[in-house]
């Protein structure tokens, strides 16, 4: 069973005073969007939402969709980490995969949610990224370029990032020990030495963040709805 958590703790700051996650995709809140996307994964067995409490109520309030796994909603914290360990200790211990997405990710296609599922399967950990299209430049912090690293070996991280529950548990035990806090949840891998997964998405995957999202991603799903 795959156990999926959504963070959904932002405050939209970028979006000009609007949630993005209750903006509306091709008739479809941007959250519903994302919590379909995983409603009809097969191996799917949980859906927590991470959020503040009036997300929670909102999004009932504008509510369209019917789901087959109910979403289960949690207290977020003040930070991404820490509104994904509040999700995670929600997780049923018996999952043998924990899936974790970015609610304002709401085009993740069901292909590459599957594949990310049967790489963390085989390998105990799966990230999904999309090969950099732009040469990469490394700053020293005063608008100066130090270094620039090969741009075939450079990936866009993106979500789902999923993980052996066993292992998830350790890095969040060993968060809590070090006291580290992460933008990313692979980043909890690497600093224990784990060298997580690739698995390769797709660039359609956009995060919504800036109001020229919402147009960009009403002409993916456009597109995807042809079938071109």
């Amino acid at each position: 069973m795959v156990s999926v958590i959504l963070a959904c703790g932002g405050n939209s700051t970028r979006m000009g005073g609007k949630n993005k996650l209750l903006m509306e995709i091709g008739g479809l809140t941007v959250i519903e969007r994302t919590m379909l996307a995983f409603d009809g994964i097969s191996q799917v067995g949980e859906m927590i939402v991470s959020c503040r409490s009036d997300l929670k109520d909102q999004f009932y309030k504008v509510r369209t969709a019917e789901f087959s796994k109910e979403p289960v909603f949690v207290m977020g914290g003040d930070t991404r980490q820490e509104s994904v360990f509040a999700a995670f200790r929600a997780c049923d211990p018996k999952a043998g995969l924990v899936c974790i997405h970015d609610g304002a990710r709401p085009l993740v296609s069901p292909e590459t949610i599957e594949l990310a599922i049967a790489d963390a399967q085989k390998y105990g950990s799966a990230i999904v990224c999309v090969p950099c299209k732009d040469t990469i430049k490394v700053s020293d912090g005063n608008g100066r370029i130090t270094e620039t690293p090969p741009r075939n070996r450079m990936f866009s991280a993106q979500t789902p990032q999923i993980f052996s529950y066993d292992i998830y548990k350790e890095a969040v035990e060993f968060a809590g020990k070090c006291g580290f806090d992460f933008t990313d949840d692979s980043q909890l891998l690497e600093a224990m030495g784990i060298t997580p997964h690739i698995t390769v998405g797709e660039y359609s995957n956009i995060k919504i963040t800036t109001p020229e999202d919402i147009p960009v991603a009403e002409h993916l799903l456009r597109i995807d709805r042809k079938g071109n």
